[in-house]
């Protein structure tokens, strides 16, 4: 009986696969190797002798026992998150775990079920465990011996529900995971109605931006089949890098059967379906992180009419970069009416203790409609207001803050500039905000500090910290440690070109960055931009601030002049917005402080 069914099998193959005049295989699976089929090339997989380990996180008040699979050798290699499906982390699934460090991956893999006391193949889904795979995200990008700082989500049957809901409802996906690849997933709520099982899909497959890799085996369970080529058409109708390969002669659960039932055509399927899909996440995770808001670069007169909060005054709504950690981001633009001033980015961090907002705002009315927007976040009050420097879009909405019984912090040299400008600001502020600037009144800060204040909120630890002589007076950065997100305020840039003040110490700021790389952030929310890494911001900030430092150089030896400065080639970096207007300002300031220096 097996000798016959694998006659009929490669049969069908054959079958399946025959074009008609030429002989080429038809790609209507999308599983056929053409650089094999046309040009014999046969690509060899990376293959590791691998080491495992046993250990435990806590989610929660839950402890969770994780098996770590690695290559056996102290080199780092990119993270992967196994995410088990309702047989749990059997012996057998441990095998997938192994086969995937084999080929050249650190993979964390939870045993959820065993911490809750689970058996195999539960009914009912507990939303409650998603948590304990999202703790498990943190777990992995904190180990040392990763090579990536994002990771991808690997599963099977439930766990690719697990997994999805994951990268959206937990919002990895913008910082924390490059890619999504699952076998024959639940693609569908456990939960849901029957009807919605069979002819609907998950709420969250429209959320889901990740490039994403799906297996199915042609025999597949039909009511399994049609939700999961249902989502990838959803997914690929809006844009999304979605593909799926759907195996000939295969059926679910193609790559763990055991061997009393395996096929031929499983072994080959598991076989090419692990090596597709460690290329396909180290292709993922090889990518640079860039995260933009969806619009194309604006310029001219649109970089400084938009608006895409047309219901707010502010310029864009929050939005949470990491869990509890949210964001409204400025335009590139300067201050203009229809921006109302909102041209950095006004942060806030969300505890079980309150709230702490990074800037007060250009006025009185932006600081009232950020705050909006957190009461429908959070019924936690607003506890803190810090100021990343003494410029007027972070503290001019001090006073509205105040009135809200929060305390207002900022750096004792920012607090020396708001004495001294504040009132010259206020005046610009109102001749371009108009009636927008209602309410507004100068204050000072309720608190400094000179090097490093520490805030516990709940859970929280927030450090507010001066490294050193940056980009104006009293610049700080918060700093989140266990979460590895630092608000750089004005430290970092990367989407607008960055602006050069007479007191800014370019060669003071190159040695404080130092100090800010050396905390090991993995994310950056910049005074002004979408959030990012530290690459990033290091290329359009001290790489900048390097490269401008010595064509200036260049031309104070060979005895130019100011004029000469003016004219030094700055095209690297001539694509960021404002920078028509302040490459040549910047470079005129660089020149006038680094006469001294020679």
């Amino acid at each position: 009986m097996k000798s016959k069914r694998m006659c009929s099998l490669l049969a069908g193959l054959l079958l399946c696969n025959m074009a008609s005049a030429a002989g080429t295989p038809v790609d209507s699976h999308n599983w056929w190797d053409n650089a094999w089929w046309n040009d014999s090339q046969i690509e060899v997989p990376e293959n590791h002798a691998v080491a495992t380990e046993w250990s435990s996180y806590m989610s929660g008040d839950t402890n969770v026992p994780a098996l770590v699979a690695r290559p056996d050798d102290d080199k780092t290699y990119p993270a992967v998150l196994f995410v088990h499906g309702r047989r749990g982390l059997d012996d057998r699934v441990q095998r997938h775990v192994r086969r995937l460090a084999a080929r050249g991956f650190v993979v964390l893999a939870p045993d959820v079920y065993a911490a809750h006391f689970i058996g195999t193949h539960p009914v009912e889904h507990d939303y409650a465990l998603e948590a304990d795979f999202d703790a498990a995200v943190d777990v992995l990008l904190a180990r040392n011996d990763i090579s990536t700082r994002r990771a991808c989500l690997y599963s099977h049957t439930r766990g690719g529900y697990y997994s999805l809901k994951v990268a959206t409802t937990f919002g990895r996906q913008r910082m924390d995971i490059a890619c999504y690849v699952s076998y024959y997933p639940h693609l569908q709520d456990p939960n849901a109605p029957e009807p919605m099982q069979v002819y609907g899909y998950a709420t969250e497959i429209d959320l889901l931006t990740l490039p994403t890799l799906v297996f199915i085996g042609d025999e597949e369970q039909y009511q399994r089949r049609r939700v999961i080529e249902t989502s990838i058409k959803v997914m690929r109708d809006a844009g999304r890098d979605a593909q799926l390969v759907i195996y000939p002669g295969v059926g679910r659960g193609f790559d763990f059967r055991p061997e009393t039932v395996r096929t031929f055509a499983d072994d080959l399927a598991s076989k090419d379906a692990v090596q597709r899909a460690a290329r396909f996440m180290r292709a993922q995770l090889a990518k640079p992180l860039v995260i933009v808001a969806g619009d194309e670069v604006l310029t001219g007169e649109a970089l400084y009419n938009s608006d895409r909060a047309p219901g707010s005054v502010l310029y864009e709504l929050p939005r949470e970069v990491v869990p509890n950690v949210w964001s409204a981001i400025g335009a590139t633009a300067p201050g203009t009416y229809a921006n109302s001033g909102h041209n950095n980015n006004l942060s806030f961090v969300v505890t079980d203790n309150g709230v702490l907002v990074v800037n007060a705002g250009d006025n009185y009315q932006l600081a009232k409609a950020l705050h909006e927007e957190i009461k429908k976040i959070t019924d936690q009050p607003v506890r803190y207001v810090v100021l990343e420097n003494g410029q007027g879009h972070a503290m001019l909405g001090s006073n509205y803050w105040k009135e809200q019984g929060a305390v207002v912090i900022a750096h004792e040299d920012a607090k020396h500039e708001i004495e001294e400008q504040s009132f010259e600001l206020l005046r610009v502020m109102k001749e371009r905000a108009l009636d927008k600037a209602a309410g507004t009144e100068v204050v000072l800060p309720d608190e400094t500090f000179t090097d490093k204040r520490v805030i516990e909120m709940g859970n929280e630890t927030i450090e507010l910290l001066y490294l050193g002589p940056a980009h104006s007076p009293g610049d700080i950065i918060v700093w989140l440690p266990c979460r590895k997100v630092v608000i750089s305020g004005d430290m970092a840039f990367h989407q607008r070109m960055l602006p050069l003040f007479e007191h800014t110490d370019t060669a003071a700021w190159i040695e404080t960055w130092d100090a800010f790389e050396a905390l090991g952030a993995q994310f950056v929310i910049p005074g002004h931009g979408e959030p990012t890494d530290m690459t990033t911001v290091r290329t359009y900030t001290r790489d900048y601030l390097v490269y401008l430092r010595e064509k200036i150089a260049a031309v104070i030896e060979g005895g130019g002049t100011l004029q000469d400065a003016y004219e030094i080639d700055q095209s690297p970096y001539m694509h960021l917005p404002t920078a028509e207007f302040l490459a040549k300002r910047n470079a005129g300031q660089v020149f006038r402080s680094m006469e001294f220096e020679f």
